[in-house]
């Protein structure tokens, strides 16, 4: 039985799909993405909206229409998709462009009889100006680089141009000029007699936002130190009869503090160094063995260098595992060639020849990964003298 307020579709029918927000594009705009998002938004050709908002700026209410759409329409997000175009026009669609260029061409002719030319020119200059500040200043626009700060040099010329230019041609530059001058003056009257007022409002304002940075601050350290330093020490008060794990356990936090306190790119970044760093963390988390690493130089991680890092891991983690040492020495370096790294051990040592095949750690996870990306990796080890793994990635100079 069906519900007599509920609307049953054939079947094999679809509902209509939902009309596209009205928002200004990211691409496929000439100007401020008005007649583009219009047009989306109609689910009609850009063309046509441009169209008609050329002619209707010919009397100026497309002017006045594309100036508070710009101020009121919201730019699309960013990495968001425009919806599909629609079909390409019709013949009559493109005969009625066709007809409404003609128009455009005749209404413009005709332009200098609906209004002094000494009135026009200035206005259309005001105009320019004010379209090509918008422009800069838009949502997706940067003034970093050096066009974008010209380009508001510029419209901000052509804005005060036509401005002067309107008032000079219609004989009121003068009284402007005065009435400026009066206006600068009331102004600079009133800024100085309000002075100790806005004196202590800046005040005020910058010792509360201090405040706030000191709080926030506080705020991050206080959780910071609640999430590593109070859970280490209870970790280090439930471990007291094991002066190993204590240590292992202060030596870790005391890295992880080091580096958020004096290196925090580093603790965050995507580093060779950070990425060191982790590892040594994760490999003395497991293990009850001391890395003791030195970095010198650092670089960005890439797909080559993450794989190092994995086959630096393997290394450490195999020589805590089987070389019987309680200490680990890690040596990294980076060259505008190579980077290149060492895992030392003064353990029990082995002889790599007589590996058995079946033990495949160290053939494919350290020497086979850096095969793969065209590094080497050399292992150097006698029984009873320890080990050293030599990893080397050649890296460009660029």
């Amino acid at each position: 039985m069906t519900d007599p307020g509920t609307t049953t579709l054939p079947p094999g029918s679809a509902l209509p799909a939902a009309r596209p927000p009205l928002l200004r594009p990211r691409s496929g705009r000439l100007l401020g993405g008005v007649a583009a998002g219009t047009a989306d938004h109609l689910r009609l050709d850009p063309l046509l909206v441009r169209v008609a908002f050329v002619l209707m700026s010919l009397t100026g209410i497309g002017v006045v229409a594309y100036a508070l759409l710009w101020l009121t329409m919201r730019a699309a997000p960013a990495g968001s998709e425009r919806p599909p175009r629609p079909a390409s026009p019709s013949r009559r669609q493109l005969v009625g462009v066709v007809l409404l260029g003609l128009a455009a061409v005749t209404l413009t002719s005709r332009l200098s009889s609906w209004g002094r030319g000494d009135v026009v020119v200035p206005l259309l200059l005001a105009g320019a100006g004010l379209a090509v500040i918008w422009y800069q200043l838009d949502t997706e626009r940067t003034l970093t680089r050096s066009t974008g700060r010209w380009g508001l040099v510029v419209g901000v010329l052509l804005g005060v141009g036509g401005v002067v230019l309107l008032l000079a041609t219609t004989g009121q530059l003068v009284n402007a000029r005065n009435g400026f001058a009066a206006t600068l003056v009331v102004l600079v009257g009133i800024a100085l007699a309000t002075a100790p007022l806005w004196r202590r409002l800046l005040d005020s304002r910058a010792e509360e936002r201090a405040a706030r940075i000191r709080s926030e601050e506080r705020a991050a350290v206080a959780a910071h130190l609640h999430d590593s330093v109070l859970q280490t020490l209870a970790l280090v008060q439930r471990h007291a009869a094991d002066p190993t794990q204590v240590a292992r356990l202060a030596r870790s936090q005391e890295r992880e503090l080091r580096s958020w306190l004096y290196a925090p790119q580093v603790a965050t970044g995507g580093t060779w160094a950070g990425l060191v760093e982790r590892l040594v963390a994760e490999v003395e988390a497991d293990h009850v063995v001391t890395v003791d690493p030195v970095v010198v130089g650092d670089t960005a991680v890439d797909d080559a260098v993450a794989a190092l890092g994995q086959a630096t891991r393997e290394a450490v983690v195999n020589a805590a595992k089987h070389s019987g040492a309680g200490e680990v020495a890690l040596y990294t370096e980076v060259t505008p060639s190579a980077l290149t790294v060492f895992v030392r051990d003064r353990g029990t040592g082995f002889d790599p020849a007589r590996v058995p095949q079946d033990r495949r750690g160290l053939r494919d996870s350290v020497v086979g990964r850096l095969q793969r990306v065209g590094g080497t990796a050399v292992v150097h080890s006698n029984p009873g003298e320890g080990t050293e793994v030599e990893l080397t990635l050649p890296r460009s100079a660029s």
